[in-house]
């Protein structure tokens, strides 16, 4: 145990660290005018106490790394460094003692927890496990990243040691226009050392000619022509029913014309009766024309795979240029 209160007291500071390094002491108290999340940060900095009592250092860990994000205070990141020694995850607590020991580094009044800082890293330097993510040149095309368990590993870092806490780590490697590559390797918990080697990447094929006209996934069957047919089917439907209406009310203008015995009225009949047939032969050929262009719009617009797809492509030679013509019929 690092320090079991969050409150600074400059006199007893010292006393307080040497003293509870490794003992339980006096659960914390929150900071008066702290705020809401101060409040936070206390009780879960007290539930990481509690459970590190109770031996459930992981979660203990949880509850310290929690109570640092909402109230960063350089007692609470050492018992978390703390926790995470006792936890196996010697590289976290190696980082952690090294942060509080920045924080501290030129404040007086925090000497002894800068000194225990020092001194826990110190300690931990020797114990490190690393793992190295190699990088050859004639691996590193365009475009190339590279993550450890879904994180990007810095370029940085390829080819160099990094501290890493023990376990088994995915490393991948993805670059445009080329095949992914992933591989797994386990890091022991202490003083170990191991290496990925990140190979050539492999290029993909170039897709065939046409592919890009169509997707790799079914068609639909609706496509614009068909769209357009059904459309046209509607305007014919509705232009033969209007053509037989005309045509039926110029029967039966003809027939009253004709037993009209007024001449006046009797040639204004069959005028009329003319006209309506004139229009229902105008609406009559509209719909067989819009029938008919749907019917070749239908047919013509049915979905275009991949193996029916054309594409027109150049071609240069030697001896040759031209553009060549190519598809399924």
């Amino acid at each position: 145990m690092i320090l079991s209160s969050r409150r600074h007291v400059r006199h007893a500071l010292a006393a307080c660290v040497l003293a509870t390094l490794g003992a339980g002491s006096a659960a914390a108290q929150p900071r008066p005018g702290a705020g809401l999340k101060a409040a936070q940060a206390e009780q879960l900095f007290n539930d990481g106490k509690r459970l590190m009592g109770e031996g459930r250092i992981a979660d203990a860990c949880t509850a310290f790394e929690g109570s640092y994000d909402k109230d960063p205070v350089v007692s609470t990141l050492l018992n978390l460094a703390d926790c995470r020694e006792k936890n196996h995850q010697i590289a976290s607590a190696w980082n952690h003692f090294l942060a509080a020991e920045r924080q501290t580094r030129t404040d007086p009044a925090q000497a002894a927890l800068n000194q225990t800082a020092r001194t826990r890293a110190a300690a931990l330097e020797p114990r490190l496990s690393f793992l190295i993510v190699n990088v050859p040149d004639d691996s590193r095309v365009d475009g190339l990243t590279v993550s450890r368990n879904g994180e990007d590993v810095d370029p940085a870092e390829w080819n160099r040691k990094s501290p890493v806490d023990g376990g088994t780590y995915t490393i991948e490697g993805k670059a445009p226009a080329h095949e992914p590559w992933s591989a797994k390797v386990t890091v022991g918990a202490e003083r170990d050392i191991q290496a990925v080697n990140v190979p050539q990447f492999k290029a993909l094929p170039d897709p065939p000619p046409g592919e890009e006209l169509v997707g790799a996934t079914a068609p639909s069957r609706w496509t614009g022509k068909r769209k357009a047919s059904l459309a046209l089917v509607g305007v014919g439907v509705a232009a033969g029913a209007g053509a037989l209406f005309l045509e039926l009310s110029a029967r039966s203008t003809y027939d009253d014309s004709k037993v009209e015995v007024d001449d006046a009225k009797q040639k204004d009949l069959y005028d009329q009766a003319n006209s309506k047939r004139l229009y229902a032969q105008i609406a009559g050929g509209v719909a067989v024309a819009a029938v008919g262009t749907a019917a070749v719009l239908w047919f013509t617009g049915k979905p275009v795979t991949r193996e029916q797809a054309t594409a027109l492509r150049p071609i240069v030679g030697r001896d040759k240029v031209g553009i060549a013509f190519a598809g399924h019929f």
